[in-house]
């Protein structure tokens, strides 16, 4: 018996979502760490955020032509979609400038806050409705993920502390617009289109960040291309399970990073951090979402 008859169409779609998710988990949580690092070689902010835009943007490209050519009608989105690519800016922007100042670690842990914002405003958009388990799986999610972050983490600049507030508020309604545009139009096609505005905005900027080395311009294409394909694969995954479900599902970031860097370095995580790691897995599979019967998308 062919094998691809034991793949229904439900299984193809669970398969799907699954691979999306896991791409999403590994790219976007793997960013900040890059950036962080990056930051050592004397890398400005500013220029970092410029060449990861224009890099991001010419990765995608050809993604965006492809769907440009194939239909011309597209043009007609590029207009809704610039308050949404502009949203995405000001997250990476925030997102760049607190890693200057804060750690990896404190910011992937403060950015966790984000799915409770983004399940308000679809609860309210009456785009989600959050069953009685979801808020204890986010605060078993939130206090597994703080357990996890060693105490003496926290670096104390609040200029750092303010951008990743920022970033939280941009991020959430970011995810938000983009739930509601990737029910009508191709997720693929949005994300690139959003990172083409990106570049298109640091391409003018791009005469005012100075001199910057080789090594750093090569450095800020690397993440650049990360960044890109990490937003592929997490729209992506969005427009499948839902802005608030996919937001919940990335809490699980910081945790699974713990047990990579213990198993690479050879550390033994603490007994609250295994406790942390064990409560957001929990967590995770209590924030159930049911979405509204309108709102439920397809895997296109």
């Amino acid at each position: 018996m062919p094998a691809n008859k034991f793949l229904t169409p439900e299984l193809r779609k669970s398969l799907a979502e699954k691979l999306w998710i896991v791409a999403a988990l590994v790219l976007g949580a793997a960013e900040p760490i890059v950036v962080k690092y990056g930051y050592r070689g004397g890398l400005g902010p500013y220029q970092f955020f410029i060449i990861r835009n224009i890099a991001g943007a010419l990765t995608l490209t050809p993604v965006f032509a492809y769907f440009w050519l194939r239909r011309p009608d597209q043009a007609k989105i590029v207009k809704p979609v610039i308050p949404i690519a502009l949203l995405l800016m000001t997250t990476s922007l925030c997102t760049i400038l607190a890693l200057r100042g804060l750690t990896a670690v404190t910011v992937l842990t403060v950015v966790t806050s984000t799915p409770a914002l983004v399940a308000i405003i679809n609860e309210r958009l009456g785009r989600d409705i959050l069953g009685k388990k979801f808020w204890l799986g986010f605060w078993l999610c939130f206090i597994g993920v703080v357990l996890s972050m060693p105490f003496d983490n926290y670096s104390g600049d609040w200029l750092g502390t303010i951008a990743v507030i920022i970033a939280i508020f941009t991020s959430g309604f970011y995810r938000v617009k983009m739930d509601e545009i990737t029910l009508k139009y191709n997720s693929i096609y949005i994300s690139s289109l959003c990172f083409v505005i990106l570049g298109i905005i640091s391409l003018v900027c791009l005469p005012f960040i100075g001199k910057i080395s080789t090594y750093d311009i090569c450095y800020g294409i690397v993440v650049g291309i990360a960044a890109a394909l990490a937003n592929v694969a997490f729209i992506k995954s969005l427009s499948l399970v839902g802005a608030t479900r996919i937001s919940v599902i990335t809490m699980v970031q910081r945790p699974a990073f713990i047990l990579i860097a213990a198993l690479i370095l050879r550390e033994v995580p603490t007994l609250l951090q295994f406790l942390g790691i064990a409560l957001v897995v929990a967590g995770v599979n209590f924030a159930k979402v049911k979405r509204a019967a309108k709102y439920k998308t397809d895997s296109a």
